[in-house]
């Protein structure tokens, strides 16, 4: 199983707005996103892919995803989101967290992983990864986003006689 790496930026006259937006740069924006909690398959690998292709599944799908975002209507401020990862033979995790800056947010990152790795008796390879998005609020609301995506729970339009 490969799981995607998408992460975009956003501005829009509310937060909500600004959200949207940056799900928009990761092009996920027409998917119903179901968030996970954060733990890898075994044999997952995690490639960084920026955005997804273009009408990849159906609109309305739901999207299983790992997310961390952050959002601000503070003019002038930094905002920042990341996604931290650490695979092992019997699978992986992720952490996410969102921090004023990106240097925080990296800094967070680390420190959740290391809890995470303490408390797994786990073979852990050392495949560890971040991706942290940062944005400065100009005008109206700022967002990021960054989110693991695993695959679609469905795909394309049923009749379920509802």
């Amino acid at each position: 199983m490969s799981i995607e790496l998408v992460w975009g930026t956003g501005s829009g006259r509310t937060e909500l707005g600004a959200f949207d937006a940056a799900l928009s740069g990761a092009n996920v924006h027409n998917y119903n996103l179901v968030e996970l909690s954060s733990i890898v398959p075994e044999g997952a690998t995690i490639e960084r892919v920026g955005a997804l292709e273009p009408e990849r599944w159906t609109t309305g799908d739901l999207l299983a995803v790992v997310l961390a975002s952050n959002t601000s209507s503070t003019e002038g401020e930094r905002i920042a989101a990341g996604l931290g990862w650490e695979l092992a033979e019997e699978g992986g995790v992720f952490m996410e967290n969102h921090a004023p800056t990106a240097a925080a947010c990296e800094r967070a990152l680390e420190a959740n992983l290391a809890d995470a790795m303490e408390i797994r008796d786990w073979e852990w390879t050392g495949n560890r990864g971040t991706q942290v998005v940062d944005h400065v609020v100009d005008g109206g609301a700022g967002a990021v986003v960054v989110a693991a995506v695993f695959h679609p729970i469905s795909h394309g339009h049923r009749d379920d006689d509802r």
